[in-house]
């Protein structure tokens, strides 16, 4: 996301500002007049860090901007943005949404009006995904709630033997976990 918004966005002259997730000061104190949409990525690649979505949803609808979340690695089966008031959500069909690494792509998600517009951006550019590999991807959703499932499982296997590992002082935790220990 760093490299689009620095590398291209930029070229059209869009404005970016960046801050610390975790700051909802920070998050506040960026917005400015000319402020269009928030975009944040929960949890974050590759610290794992979590954006308070809901937070930025109020600061969005109180100030006229649209909230876009990426959540690649979280995907619906573990965080659903639009529930906590996003207005748009990406997903990365590369990643855990196929499960395979077969295809690329993703989704968007949002209202029917937003989509519209986000369709007429797409057809205009001639992005699309094949049948075969539109198929490929869903055959892998079919699977993607019990994959997570597994994922924060051995996860949490991996965080409970570091835990009580001697020779590690301290576990961060994301907030995706039910672990109390920090």
């Amino acid at each position: 996301s760093i490299g689009l918004f620095n590398n291209y966005m930029a070229k059209f002259g869009v404005e970016v500002s960046y801050v610390d997730c975790f700051d909802n000061e920070a998050w506040a104190n960026a917005v400015q007049p000319n402020t269009k949409v928030i975009y944040c990525e929960s949890p974050s690649n590759p610290l794992a860090q979590i954006c308070d979505i809901g937070y930025l949803s109020e600061l969005c609808k109180a100030n006229d901007i649209l909230l876009v979340v990426d959540n690649c690695f979280a995907t619906p089966a573990l965080q659903r943005p639009l529930d906590l008031g996003a207005d748009v959500v990406i997903h990365s069909a590369t990643k855990y949404l196929d499960g395979q690494g077969r295809v690329l792509g993703g989704a968007l998600v949002g209202s029917d009006k937003l989509m519209q517009e986000a369709f007429t951006v797409v057809r205009s550019g001639g992005i699309s995904m094949s049948p075969f590999n539109a198929w490929v991807f869903t055959k892998g959703l079919e699977t993607l709630k019990l994959r997570m499932q597994a994922h924060c499982n051995n996860a949490n296997q991996v965080a409970d033997f570091l835990v009580n590992h001697p020779n590690v002082s301290t576990v961060h935790f994301s907030g995706l976990s039910d672990h109390s220990a920090h």
